[in-house]
Order: structure tokens, then sequence, then C-alpha cells
């Protein structure tokens, strides 16, 4: 398998990132809705100090515009915020068919291709994405072409056999359920969220949830403290 990184100028929430150059995106998790869509799940990062042009604004006033523009962002639809934590905001959004003619995400699963991450910033788009091998560099490339989208590459390695992870192996949701939960106190001592309260956050079921965590947790487990145990 090859580790491919590159840069490409998608217009997908380009809008609302380039109203705001204090927040980063990083893309968690995408997928196909039964219809046809692509829904996105999401992490919104606001930087410590903000750029210059934004340092009288409160974290309120932050979150507010930066709603305010996913509202009016051409590539969004039904934006909604699944966490309100201060510095970090989880998102869930459906692109507009405008959205979806600025990615070749419906193409991945034909290319075998896997996100291993996907960053976000006024001044574009910056991804590492997992590939079979050349061959499939070069039907990816020509995809993002027929798309109208300029593909800039950084960097191409082989990936050691080594490097599969403990985040690999979670799935997408088992990923999200765990990052939320953390993100919302939920693993603190004493707990700042309740089960349902995450679950409600998510728009998905206590019983849902509660697998999630449960197998995710496991996981990382069997991918870390039980792959090469310490002897006793």
């Amino acid at each position: 398998m090859l580790i491919v990184e590159y840069r490409v100028d998608s217009a997908v929430l380009m809008e609302t990132l380039g109203s705001l150059s204090s927040v980063t995106i990083h893309i968690e998790e995408q997928y196909l809705t039964a219809d046809g869509r692509i829904r996105v799940y999401f992490w919104a990062e606001r930087a410590e100090t903000d750029a210059v042009g934004e340092t009288d604004t409160t974290d309120t006033d932050t979150w507010s515009r930066f709603e305010t523009a996913l509202a009016g962002d051409p590539t969004v639809s039904e934006a909604k915020p699944l966490t309100d934590a201060t510095q970090r905001r989880l998102y869930r959004i459906t692109l507009t068919d405008e959205g979806q003619s600025e990615t070749t995400f419906p193409r991945w699963a034909e290319l075998d291709l896997v996100l291993l991450e996907s960053v976000g910033t006024a001044d574009g788009w910056a991804n590492r994405v997992r590939i079979p091998d050349r061959e499939t560099l070069e039907q990816y490339r020509t995809a993002l072409r027929e798309c109208g989208l300029e593909f800039r590459l950084q960097s191409l390695y082989r990936e050691s056999d080594a490097a599969s992870t403990a985040e690999a192996q979670l799935t997408g949701e088992q990923y999200v359920a765990l990052v939320a939960a953390y993100d919302a106190g939920y693993f603190d001592v004493p707990r700042t969220t309740s089960q349902s309260e995450l679950a409600s956050k998510l728009s998905i079921s206590s019983q849902a949830l509660s697998e999630r965590l449960r197998r995710g947790t496991a996981t990382l487990i069997e991918e870390t403290l039980l792959r090469n145990p310490a002897p006793i």
C-alpha cells in the first residue's frame, strides 16, 4: 500500500473557511446516504489566538459567525452542531449538489481509497490517503480532473507493514463516538455529560452509543495493550 499526501482546490466548505481564517476543519467521517447524498462529520477547531481582524471576537462570537457562514455556504445543507465545546466542535453536514460536484468521494470505494487525514483551511484542503498502488493513484488523479479539481502532490511513500494502528481498526462510527464522548467530558471524573445527552447530540439511541463506545474501547485495548503485551 502507498500513502499519498496532496492538496486539492475543492470548493467544499471554502466559503465558510474563507470567512473565518481562525477556524480549521478536520474531516472525521463521510458516507453516502440511502438517497445518494454525501454526509460528512467534521471537527471545527478555533485557533487559540484569532487571526488579524478577528482578535476582538469571543468564543461565542466565533462559533456564531461560523454557523452563520455554514448556513449560507452553497456546498452545505443540513448543518448541525453535535458538541458545544469552546475550542473544538463536531458538526454533521450534508453536501448540496454543488458540493457533491466538488468531490470524488463516490468513487473512493471503487478505487479502494482510505482517508487518513483531511484538513481544510482558508488556503484549501490538505489530504493524506492510503491507496493500493501507483496505477490507482493515476485513476484517482483522472477522477479529480474530471471534476475540475487540481491535484498537487506533496509526498508519496510506501506504508510500512507495521504501520497498522488502532485508529485504522475502528469504524468511523466508533471513532466519532469515542472522540465526541471524550470532548464532551463523558470520561471525566465526575462525568460532565450523560450517555443520553451525548446520544441525543449524535442523533442516535443510547443503546447504539453504548455499543459503539464498548466496541471501540475493546478495539483500542486489543490493538494497543494486547498487541505486544508486556511480560509479567
